[in-house]
């Protein structure tokens, strides 16, 4: 049985197909490392889960504690993968936006307690796993008895002007596929949390991105097995790290046809 396809192999599948090829070969292909800022911002989005507004905490006193905390801590986590200058920086640049992230978020910590974070699913029959952010417990309505557990992703980029992203609509659809398998529960909708800007905005979870995300597992496993995909047009190559590896072998390949 080959091993399961990540959910992150989707998302930079969706990025570069040629990115997973490179990847399947031991080469680093993500375009660059997160930022200090986006960091920052998902250390905070990850402690939302142990906000208690019902004890009385102002929301915008939390998150600056939580802010300071991560500042101190991610050296730490990161290592000399994150500069101390550029980290405190980032901490002064969020800061100063505190305030308006707070007032966004503050109606909407409600769709995301209680929850759990960092949790590994993995599904053996679906040939599928990955690492989700948050897993959010809610109670039944209608039909549905007891509590529904629905997916979460956090971003730390803009959200567009509605909705969600189509690359982040496709990763809640694999993990609410995962979590369909493991509770026996049908997942019906996802949440995509965009920090920066206070949001968080659920969406359904489509048929049509299921079989989505089925199919590109389906070519993630033959790109792993050795094929050498077709680069799409809009391939981010003026910021990828595999720019030089990808033309000479696109090269060689042409000379054989």
């Amino acid at each position: 049985m080959p091993s399961p396809v990540r959910i992150s192999d989707i998302s930079l599948y969706l990025l570069c197909p040629r990115l997973v090829y490179f990847q399947a070969m031991g080469r680093s292909v993500w375009p660059k490392a997160e930022s200090p800022a986006r960091l920052l911002l998902r250390e905070v989005a990850l402690s939302l889960s142990e906000f208690e507004p019902d004890g009385g905490s102002d929301l915008l006193a939390w998150l600056g504690e939580v802010l300071d905390r991560a500042e101190a801590e991610l050296p730490v986590i990161c290592g000399d993968e994150v500069n101390i200058h550029d980290l405190r920086a980032a901490a002064v640049e969020i800061r100063e936006t505190l305030p308006e992230i707070a007032t966004n978020l503050s109606p909407k910590l409600v769709l995301l307690t209680p929850s759990e974070v960092e949790v590994e699913l993995r599904s053996d029959r679906l040939g599928l796993s990955g690492r989700i952010d948050r897993i959010v417990s809610r109670a039944g309505d209608g039909g549905t008895k007891g509590t529904v557990q629905i997916p979460s992703i956090i971003k730390t980029g803009s959200p567009p002007e509605t909705g969600v992203w189509r690359s982040d609509r496709l990763r809640l659809a694999g993990y609410a596929m995962l979590l369909e398998d493991q509770l026996d529960q049908r997942v019906g909708s996802g949440i995509v949390e965009y920090p920066w800007a206070g949001e968080v905005r659920e969406v359904e979870v489509r048929s049509s991105d299921r079989r989505r995300v089925l199919r590109i597992r389906d070519r993630v496993r033959l790109i792993n097995g050795g094929k050498l995909p077709d680069r799409p047009r809009e391939a981010p190559c003026e910021r990828c790290p595999v720019t030089e590896t990808c033309e000479t072998r696109s090269t060689l390949a042409s000379k054989f046809f």
